[in-house]
């Protein structure tokens, strides 16, 4: 059987390393389509080849597309608040015949009615409305993955979903509320596993996680793992900070930290950062344990800043 060819954009990002690393170990024949190819070789060698693309040219990366190509499905990774990149790839992959796309879905759910008004997703909201019209001419197939709270990368950052550098731990409606987190490794198991099973996939959005946590639950492990320090929290109350946030941006007011109530009041306020429902099974990927959850955090815990 041949193996399956895929063209990854944006691979010099957060996801690149754990999406393309399970790419080659699948024995996917993989292309970089990158704005800086020498990074991507250095950073992921043969049998990865890394090619230059001008994501503001939807000839150009068709003509790459077309010339590298055949490829059985394009992978887009590029940072979800670029949105005309990502329709230039779109458009990209259906000139040169790119049968299925894995868009950059990752993240929250964007099906719910509350969530479409978030600030932080808006490109996310116009890019998938913009790939289902074209799946739905029939010009291309996709299968997006939402995978929850970036679960490694949120941990190694000061804020969501807790504060281990020293700094507080924003506590959401007592902090008790739970969520769906995905280390970054599962997400590249997930896509590559999605490619694996894109007739079955096909245009659908598909949830994983690897673990449903709260506050809470990883505060209580950090202090476990080390008594001695304090780990300070401030109470929020979600609906409030919500609503002073709509009016800071009714004045005018900009910026990730002015949303970033309005992130927490749909995740934890409202419970929309919980699947309900996941397709791990699907897709044969595992859930942590609580000693796997509890060993994650103490990496960060113990970790050297």
């Amino acid at each position: 059987m041949a193996a399956i060819r895929v063209a990854v954009a944006g691979p010099n990002g957060t996801l690149g390393p754990p999406v393309i690393k399970h790419l080659v170990k699948q024995g996917f024949q993989v292309t970089l389509l990158s704005r800086d190819p020498d990074k991507a070789s250095k950073q992921y060698p043969p049998p990865t080849k890394a090619i230059s693309a001008d994501y503001t040219s939807v000839e150009q990366l068709t003509e790459i597309l077309q010339q590298n190509g055949p490829f059985d499905c394009l992978i887009i990774l590029i940072n979800r608040d670029q949105l005309e990149p990502q329709i230039k790839l779109i458009d990209a992959a259906i000139a040169a015949g790119v049968p299925h796309i894995v868009p950059s879905s990752f993240g929250i759910d964007s099906s719910s009615p509350e969530v479409h008004d978030l600030p932080q997703i808006q490109g996310k909201m116009k890019m998938e409305k913009y790939l289902l019209g074209k799946a739905n001419e029939g010009l291309v197939s996709f299968t997006g993955i939402n995978t929850g709270l970036f679960f490694d990368w949120a941990l190694e950052v000061a804020g969501i979903p807790i504060n281990l550098k020293g700094g507080p731990t924003f506590l959401a409606d007592g902090g008790g509320v739970a969520l769906s987190v995905s280390t970054l490794d599962l997400i590249g198991q997930a896509v590559a596993q999605a490619i694996h099973k894109r007739d079955e996939a096909r245009n659908r959005f598909l949830f994983v996680h690897s673990a449903v946590v709260t506050q809470k639950q990883l505060l209580q492990y950090a202090q476990e793992i080390a008594p001695d320090r304090d780990f300070p929290i401030v109470e929020v109350d979600t609906e409030k900070a919500a609503a002073e946030a709509r009016e800071k941006m009714q004045r005018g007011e900009t910026g990730m930290m002015v949303a970033m109530p309005l992130l927490m009041r749909v995740s934890f306020g409202l419970g929309l950062g919980l699947f309900k429902k996941v397709d791990n099974e699907f897709l044969g990927l595992d859930v942590m344990s609580e000693d796997d959850v509890k060993a994650l955090v103490a990496k960060y815990v113990n970790k050297k800043w």
